[in-house]
């Protein structure tokens, strides 16, 4: 999945006793009905992060996790690539039309 809009806020690494570091930022959705959502990141995203100013638009390809934790249920948006600007698409080769076809 992918979502995109504009870095709202970047906030400090968390680090934990096992060594497992991550970083939360929101992204604002823009549009008619805006919203600003929270993400984290992981390994070397966490820097990536660094050079990205607040205002700028970006795209990230996430993945939702979902875990049951003392009876309680808890949601991460995990970003695991984040690309300044917008989607990179990829051309795809279209199909020849009827008129193009050699027969």
């Amino acid at each position: 999945m992918e979502i995109s809009g504009t870095l709202e806020a970047t906030f400090e690494t968390k680090e934990f006793k096992s060594g497992f570091k991550k970083r939360e930022f929101v992204i604002n959705t823009g549009g008619d009905y805006p919203q600003s959502i929270k993400l984290e990141v992981v390994k070397d995203n966490i820097d990536k992060l660094d050079t990205i100013k607040t205002g700028t638009e970006i795209t990230c390809k996430i993945d939702i996790r979902g875990r049951l934790y003392e009876g309680n249920y808890y949601n991460n948006i995990l970003a695991w690539a984040v690309n300044v600007g917008g989607a990179k698409t990829e051309k795809a080769d279209s199909p020849k039309a009827e008129s193009d076809l050699p027969f």
